[in-house]
């Protein structure tokens, strides 16, 4: 039987320090805006910061779930326009070092949200280790946020191989971040680009520029949405993000599991 499930976009870098999860949160808000139903799930396992972002005290997170005291669904809060959080564990050594059960478990949850969202945004953790190739290989587009900046650049494309050569990964788009020259940033991603094409025959697709914007750290200081501010070319830049994935079609198709789903595109690749 066909069913709808939720568009999965997963967000990434090679490195942190990029802006990738005030990205994410931004992203998450935009889509809220644009009438669609968001489910934001901060898989950072062990370091997790969304909701920081947001100013909430999470009277559980993920660490509940994988411990069997909660269900995915029961730890989900409310969050701003209307998205719902699935908060992630912080300072929590064992999340940090969690195995493939504690991950299958996740996984399995994943499928139990209700009702079903149109998207399902997942804030990987930085880097190329266990948990964020897991989470990121779930997703029907993988969004890399990188800076314009050498480490930024080497760590993404790191990223990119990692997802391609091992688990056989063919949609990734770039974001660029807090640029302060958009043709700079052009030939930025046109380098990456051109090393990721000849390298690894994947031509990469670029997702959008996000300009340095000045209000972006009184906006983080004051737990705003940013999105919500017409003047601001960050948010402009991050809308114009969103409405590409909004204009795209509904997902309905047999009825799959996050787990096996993870799985097919190992045993893909192999």
């Amino acid at each position: 039987m066909d069913v709808k499930r939720p568009r999965i976009v997963a967000i990434s870098s090679g490195k942190g320090g990029v802006g990738k999860t005030f990205v994410t949160l931004q992203l998450a808000a935009a889509l809220a805006a644009l009438k669609k139903s968001v489910v934001l799930f901060d898989g950072d396992f062990g370091l997790a910061n969304l909701h920081v972002l947001l100013g909430m005290k999470p009277e559980f997170d993920i660490s509940a779930v994988v411990s069997g005291a909660k269900t995915l669904p029961e730890i989900m809060i409310d969050g701003p326009l209307g998205m719902r959080i699935i908060p992630g564990a912080s300072g929590v050594r064992e999340m940090a070092e969690l195995d493939g059960v504690g991950i299958a478990k996740v996984l399995q949850d994943l499928n139990a949200i209700t009702p079903v969202p149109d998207v399902l945004l997942i804030d990987t953790g930085a880097g190329i280790g266990n948990h964020v190739t897991t989470l990121a290989r779930l997703a029907d587009v993988l969004l890399v946020v990188v800076r314009d900046e050498p480490a930024s650049l080497a760590d993404a494309y790191g990223l990119i191989k990692v997802m391609n050569r091992d688990f056989g990964y063919q949609k990734i788009e770039i974001i660029i971040n807090d640029t302060s020259n958009a043709q700079r940033a052009e030939a930025v991603f046109a380098r990456l680009n051109e090393v990721s094409t000849r390298f690894l025959g994947l031509p990469l697709t670029l997702a959008g520029l996000i300009p340095h914007d000045g209000s972006v750290p009184q906006a983080t200081r004051r737990r705003e949405m940013l999105v919500q501010r017409a003047e601001s070319p960050a948010a402009t830049a991050i809308r114009k993000i969103a409405a590409s994935i909004a204009a795209l079609p509904p997902i309905v198709e047999p009825q799959t599991f996050l787990i096996d789903r993870a799985a097919e595109r190992m045993s893909e690749a192999t």
